[in-house]
C-alpha cells in the first residue's frame, strides 16, 4: 500500500493549525483587554455592591460598604485547587495595599457549610462571602465568560472595571493591574 504524500501533508497541516487554535484559546484566557469592553462601568459594577450573599457564618455581607474603594474581588470555590493556590497571596496582598483603600473579597461559589470547614482550615484575612450558584451569576455578569473558577475582576475605587482575569494571579501580573487600578 502507497501513501499519498498530499494526504499525509493535509492531515499534519490541519493537525498544526488544530494545536496552534487551541494554544491561542488558552493563552487568552488568563487576561483580556479591558479597554474596548462596554462592560466596566458603574451600570456593571452596580450588579456587585447590589449582590446580597452571606459570610460563612450565615450573617449578611454589606457589599455597599465597599464603594469608594479598589476592589480585587476573587470567584472561588474550595474543591477548586487552583483557587485554593491563589488565596495565601490574596491574603499576603491584603495586608501588603491595605493602607491604600484595597480590599480583597472572596466570593464562594460553594455551599456554606463547606465553606466554613475550609475557612477553619485555610483561614484568610480578607472578607469571604458565600455565594452559592448566585456567585457564578455574578461572575458571568461582571465578564467571566467562561464560566469558571477562579476568576477575578479589579473595581476601582470610580466603580469602573479595569481588569479581570482567568485562572490563578501571580503576584507580579497583581500587582501590575492593582497599580492600575489605583491611577
Amino acid at each position: 500500500m502507497r501513501l499519498n504524500p498530499f494526504s499525509c501533508r493535509t492531515s499534519f497541516n490541519a493537525l498544526l493549525l488544530g494545536c496552534l487554535a487551541t494554544m491561542a484559546l488558552l493563552t487568552g484566557c488568563s487576561k483580556f483587554d479591558n479597554s474596548q469592553s462596554t462592560l466596566n462601568g458603574p451600570q456593571v459594577t452596580a450588579k456587585f455592591f447590589d449582590a446580597q450573599f452571606t459570610d460563612a457564618a450565615g450573617k449578611p455581607v454589606d457589599l455597599t460598604t465597599l464603594r469608594g474603594k479598589t476592589l480585587v474581588i476573587n470567584f472561588w470555590s474550595t474543591w477548586c485547587p487552583p483557587c485554593v493556590e491563589e488565596m495565601p497571596m490574596f491574603s499576603e496582598a491584603q495586608t501588603a495595599y491595605k493602607d491604600k483603600n484595597v480590599v480583597f473579597v472572596g466570593i464562594a461559589a460553594d455551599q456554606a457549610d463547606n465553606v466554613k470547614a475550609f475557612l477553619q482550615k485555610n483561614p484568610v484575612n480578607y472578607l469571604i462571602a458565600v455565594g452559592g450558584q448566585p456567585a457564578f451569576e455574578l461572575s458571568q455578569q461582571l465578564g467571566n465568560r467562561h464560566d469558571a473558577v477562579p476568576f477575578t475582576v479589579m473595581i476601582n475605587a470610580k466603580e469602573g472595571i479595569t481588569s479581570r482575569h482567568f485562572g490563578v494571579y501571580t503576584r507580579k501580573d497583581l500587582d501590575s493591574d492593582l497599580a492600575k487600578a489605583l491611577k
